[in-house]
């Protein structure tokens, strides 16, 4: 008969609504089947008693008919929970859809039984029917032994019946009622030629894990038969949903068949009992198979006695108010909501198994904690000393599972998810950490070791940077905080009202009875409301090290796993051997009881095979040659699949040590098993841990440490290495941070002993690492990085961290390894270079302070005389490491950098200049200019390096002053000990004016800074110099009269006196300016000498007198400065005497020359006399001061002297 869904009758036997209706929403994940399926009306009368030809058909066009009334779940939340691992922990339930209509069905079921397991995963529960008849009382009696003695002694001995525990009706009515309901639903399909059913269904269902997205490293994946505790249930259900009723949100599986037509797109089909009317359980049961999967409508056929009456049509949300069968919606959500509370409040383990059990007619539900029970019989069982298999036949078959699925799960979270919050990583650590503790990692080293992986994953991802890691994200941990105290409130207010009286009113009102077990749930909640805020995991907030420290902790667990791997696959090969074994003997007893006949109507099919043999492709003709056929297909296949097993598809940054594995291509010959693989990862996973502290280490000043960190570091590396070829090795970014830290331990050096003891402290688990491996590199030369306690070694093992880290480094690596390595260069140059100086200058005292000062400095001293000297060789390194300094920053172009090595490089040879050599008797002035010249050219170097001062305003003053150092040097050097002769006086002389001149030039006055004082200084000194000069080639000139001096040589010679005066005077240098003062005396005194009239050699005098008279503020000066200056030495006592008597000359040789002219009109005779008079006799005399030895003393009374004589020429000046 063609479809006319339109003349169904829709139910008019309705009751009034309630207000408030419940929500629901259903969400299909995976169905395998076609929906809906076509409907097709049956015909009135038409007799369902009778078999359609496709009943019991499992083709594609069944639509799944065929399981939905007669397969068996079984523990159906396991296989949910690792086909969508997603939602776990998301959902608040995962079970079968019949077990939830059995749980919401309690108000209105009091002769039921409930049997269930419940499991924690997370904060989602697995609910599985536990059949006790199935599992453990048809079963031996050694298999669950514990868990049968203890439901005979504490469960069955309470019920008066054996049938208290049957949990279905196995009755022949029973089934006589299912098998028509079977034929009802096969007639109701229509037959079409057309389908669009997609037959890679089963092969998605199958393949649902290959198809999520992973990011990370492949791992080891759970066995099919360790996944659920039933393997041999292969159940697939037509439909997996995650439904939402109100605020629970359930991932359920389900049976039921939709089927649709042109009008009606979606409904269910259910065949009722005329005779019968629908009771209380049957209408909730439909309602909610509908809610479950969004069907709006169901379509009920009335039969009698098996023949076809009637049709009606009913809205899903009518169901609760038919007639005979009422019930409240609001009681069914309220039962689920108390339901699931308890649960959470009462199954609040994670991994252990939970029962759930009622009895026929018991009034309360009842939760037992199995996995406590285990425990206890396994003490007893210890105690007893039983054997070993007879303890495993004791351990509870749901753990292994259960630790499966927490590991699937966590897997699942942390590879899906591109970013993890500290609460999605707290949650992940609570998963890994009960599954660890669940399975035995003797048994499960590849599923262990890959928990402890991932966790060290979870404290140290991949892709962060080991110089700035960026671990948590304060402002999500606030938004998730939020976010739970919104649900935490809401829960509270729902919990409140769980007891109200409305809802069971309308439930007593509609003909059901409000059960007694679920009143026993309510009275229980009540208790448990101080635990409704379920204790959640920590978020995981920690800093860098508590990180690093933790994640080394899983690694070394997992490495320790290893050990487990060999004896545990012999294991599982022997039992697959035996296993193999048994299957070929069913298989020859099958066939001498089954021969095997030719069929009627069946071709036999002929054996087909090719002529020529394709070999398959081979990556190497050597391995193909020494490998057998199958063999070599296997490798290669291999290694094509392996060289993606480590990588990663996260974005790293480039200084990321995790980044090597992109391009990571393996040695097969050494890689191809899981134990090979996990342990790369864990020593990879070590590798970018040691790193990241080596770098936390390194800013907080902690060298020993550091060093420890990258010394493991490296050796992790050498073994990823060792299996795997082409691999982009970090040991460049490794060794430079190793660089750096011995240099700063040599800047650090008394701390030396703490770096020593840091670096020597060792953990357990970096014990256990380091002995692994010790273990892998005994072939190989190990990396060591221990410090010792010598400057000079540690600078050196810099440079040698350095030139290894260079070998490793790319092109874009090199340049900041080569700056870093001049730079270190550049320091031990300097340091052997005042070495040097210091070593030179002791060898220097010890030969003035003995007899044979020659045969000491040339290394001849009677020690051994073939040893040179020990400044020698410092010099040599010195030079050495200055000139590889150079190199390096010339190849990367640092203009900066290598004009601060230039500057050290002429520094170096001013040193040189004033070293002897064991092969030089003493060191001549042209030895001395060559090397300063040296000097000079490495000056100038450094400064067009710079260009301008605008380059590097500090270190262009350096180099100016280092300059005008070294010019200023060697001019007195050729001023004070030339030995030019005659012919060569002139050329000497003008070299040294020339270098006068230009030390003056360079004399930066102008610019403020901390050389401004000293250049001011120096150019006083300078101009003194140039001054003494040209007073020295005026005596030379030999000339007896004034008139026949060069007027110029004069000239520049008073003028660099008088500017030389005024510099050092103020500056307030009294040592250098009363020297100035004296030669400027002499100078006057001189030209009276050379002058020929009697008027000129006066007027000199005067000159000189006046000059003398001008020290007083000189002396002035030395008083002041009496309590920070020091000048009570020979030399400056010595100038004090030239100076009294310099003094006393001038006023002598005046006195003369005016009484013997006797042209004296202003009575200045007169006045010399007294003042001379005052420098001889009185309190105040010079003679009276002779006895004293205090310069300070001395100069108080020449000040005074001083200031007597100019008031006495003042006054002689006023009475004029």
């Amino acid at each position: 008969m063609e479809d006319s869904n339109e003349e169904i009758e829709p139910c008019r036997s309705i009751g009034p609504h309630e207000l408030e209706a419940v929500k629901s929403q259903a969400i299909i994940k995976l169905s395998p089947v076609q929906v809906p399926a076509h409907f097709k009306r049956l015909e009135c009368n038409t007799n369902l008693n009778l078999p359609p030809l496709n009943w019991l058909t499992t083709s594609h066009n069944s639509h799944g008919l065929h399981q939905a009334l007669y397969q068996n779940a079984g523990f159906a939340s396991f296989r949910l929970g690792q086909m969508f691992p997603d939602c776990v922990g998301e959902v608040d339930v995962v079970s079968d859809a019949e077990n939830i209509k059995q749980l919401l069905k309690l108000p209105y079921s009091a002769k039921s039984a409930i049997s269930m397991v419940v499991h924690k995963v997370g904060n989602t529960l697995l609910l599985d029917e536990f059949d006790i008849q199935k599992y453990l009382l048809r079963k031996a009696d050694d298999d669950w032994k514990w868990l049968r003695t203890f439901i005979l002694e504490h469960i069955l001995a309470y019920g008066d019946e054996q049938h208290n525990f049957c949990l279905k009706e196995r009755s022949r009515e029973a089934l006589q009622t299912k098998n028509l309901l079977s034929k009802f639903l096969y007639h109701s399909l229509k037959q079409t030629g057309y389908t669009d059913y997609d037959v890679n269904g089963p092969t998605q269902l199958t393949n649902r894990r290959a198809s999520l997205p992973i990011i990370g490293p492949v791992l080891p994946e759970p066995k099919i038969d360790e996944n659920v505790p039933d393997p041999k249930s292969s159940h697939a259900f037509n439909r997996n949903v995650v439904w939402t009723f109100e605020d629970i949100r359930m991932l359920i599986g389900t049976d039921m068949p939709i089927f649709g037509g042109p009008n009606r797109p979606c409904i269910s089909l259910r065949l009722r009992d005329a005779a019968q009317p629908i009771n209380v359980l049957t209408g909730i049961d439909y309602w909610l198979d509908n809610l479950m999967c969004n069907v709006p409508e169901v379509v009920m056929c009335y039969h009698l006695d098996g023949i076809v009456q009637k049709y009606e049509i009913i809205k899903t949300e009518d169901l609760p108010y038919l007639e005979n069968s009422q019930f409240s919606p609001q009681v069914v959500r309220n039962v689920a909501q108390n339901i699931l509370a308890f649960l959470k409040a009462n199954a609040t383990k994670a991994g252990h198994t939970y029962w759930l059990f009622k009895g026929r007619n018991d009034d309360v539900v009842k939760l037992y904690d199995l996995t406590t029970l285990c425990q206890t019989q396994n003490k007893a069982a210890e105690k007893a000393e039983r054997p070993q298999q007879q303890q495993q036949q004791q351990m509870n078959p749901f753990t292994v599972p259960v630790g499966m699925l927490l590991y699937s799960v966590a897997r699942n979270m942390k590879n899906t998810l591109k970013h993890i919050s500290p609460k999605t990583a707290g949650n992940i650590r609570a998963l890994l950490d009960n599954c660890i503790k669940l399975l035995p990692k003797e048994q499960y080293p590849q599923i262990v070791s890959s928990s402890h992986y991932i966790l060290s994953d979870l404290h140290v991802p991949a892709g962060i940077d080991p110089k700035a890691p960026k671990f948590n994200d304060p402002q999500s941990l606030y938004d998730d905080d939020e976010e739970e105290e919104d649900e935490e409130e809401s829960y509270d207010d729902e919990l409140l009202d769980f007891g109200h009286d409305k809802h069971y009113q309308s439930a007593e009102q509609s003909g059901g009875k409000a059960n007694v077990a679920v009143r026993h749930i309510c009275d229980a909640l009540r208790d448990f409301k101080s635990h409704a805020k379920q204790s959640k995991p920590a978020p995981l907030i920690a800093d860098t090290v508590e990180r690093c420290n933790i994640s080394l902790q899983h690694i070394s667990a997992g490495i320790s796993c290893l050990q487990y791997f060999n004896s545990n696959q012999e294991e599982k090969l022997k039992e697959s051997e035996m296993h193999a074994k048994q299957e070929e003997k069913q298989r020859i007893l099958h066939e001498e009881q089954n021969p095997n006949m030719a069929r009627p109507f069946n071709a036999i099919p002929l054996p087909y095979e090719q002529l020529k043999l394709v070999p398959p492709p081979s990556s190497s003709p050597i391995q193909s040659q020494a490998q057998p056929p199958k063999n070599r297909t296997f490798k290669t296949k291999y290694k094509r699949s392996k060289s993606n097993e480590l990588a990663t598809t996260s974005s790293t940054k480039p200084s990321a040590v995790s980044n090597h594995q992109l391009s990571a291509k393996f040695n097969t010959q050494n890689f191809g098993s899981w134990n090979v693989h996990l342990k790369l990862l864990l020593l990879e996973k070590a590798c970018l841990t040691y790193a990241t502290l080596a770098e936390h280490h390194y800013e907080t000043q902690s060298y020993g440490s550091t060093l420890q960190a990258i010394e493991l570091a490296c050796r992790c590396q050498q073994v990823l290495n060792k299996y795997m070829a082409n691999m982009v090795s970090q040991q460049s970014c490794l060794l430079g941070r190793a660089g750096d830290c011995f240099f700063q331990m040599s800047k650090h050096w008394n701390a030396i002993e703490d770096y020593v003891q840091q670096y020597e402290q060792l953990d357990e688990s970096t014990r256990l690492i380091s002995l692994e491996l010790t273990q892998e590199l005994e072939e190989t030369e190990q990396f060591c990085l221990a410090p010792v306690k010598n400057v000079e070694q540690v600078m050196l093992f810099s440079c040698k961290s350095y030139e290894e880290a260079l070998a490793f480094a790319k092109d874009t690596e090199s340049n900041e390894l080569l700056r870093r390595l001049g730079n270190v260069r550049n320091e031990l140059g300097l340091k052997y270079m005042y070495s040097a100086q210091e070593e030179y200058s002791l060898m220097k005292r010890k030969a003035e302070t003995s007899q044979g000062s020659e045969e000491i400095l040339n290394g001849k001293d009677g020690k051994d005389s073939s040893k040179e000297p020990l400044y020698v060789t410092l010099t040599v390194n010195s030079y050495d490491c200055l000139r590889k300094g150079i190199e390096a920053f010339t190849t990367v172009q640092d203009n900066v950098n290598l004009a601060f090595l230039y500057c050290n490089m002429g520094r170096f040879m001013r040193l040189r200049a004033h070293l002897t050599m064991p092969n030089e008797s003493a060191v001549t002035l042209d030895t001395q200019k060559t090397f300063y010249n040296e000097a000079f050219n490495y000056y100038e170097k450094a400064k067009d390096c710079l260009g301008t001062r605008k380059a590097n305003a500090e270190l262009w003053d350096l180099v100016q002053w280092e300059l005008s150092t070294a010019t200023f040097t060697l001019a007195k050097q050729l001023q004070d000990f030339s030995v030019a002769d005659n012919n060569s006086l002139a050329d000497a002389s003008k070299e040294v004016l020339d270098l006068l001149q230009k030390s003056l030039r360079l004399c930066d006055v102008e610019h403020a800074g901390a050389r401004q004082v000293l250049y001011s200084f120096r150019s006083g000194l300078i101009h003194k110099r140039i001054a003494s000069f040209h007073y020295a080639q005026l005596r030379g000139y030999g000339v007896c009269e004034l008139s026949q001096l060069p007027k110029a040589t004069l000239q520049l010679c008073k003028y660099h006196y008088e500017k030389a005066t005024q510099i050092l005077e103020s500056l307030k240098e009294v040592r250098d300016l009363l020297v100035v003062q004296l030669e400027r005396i002499s100078l006057h005194e001189f030209l009276a000498e050379v002058s020929t009239h009697a008027a000129q050699k006066v007027k000199q005098m005067q000159l000189a007198l006046e000059i003398c008279l001008q020290c007083q503020h000189v002396f002035a000066h030395v008083i002041d400065t009496n309590n920070t200056v020091q000048i009570d030495d020979d030399e400056f006592k010595s100038h004090l005497t030239l100076y009294e008597s310099r003094l006393q000359n001038a006023l002598k040789t005046l006195i003369k020359l005016l009484l013997t002219t006797g042209k004296d009109p202003k009575q200045l005779s007169a006045l010399y006399k007294r003042m001379y008079m005052e420098t001889l006799t009185g309190k105040h005399g010079i003679g009276a001061q002779q006895s004293s030895t205090a310069s300070i003393s001395r100069s108080q009374h020449l000040h005074t002297l001083l200031t007597r004589l100019n008031a006495m020429c003042g006054a002689q000046t006023n009475s004029d």
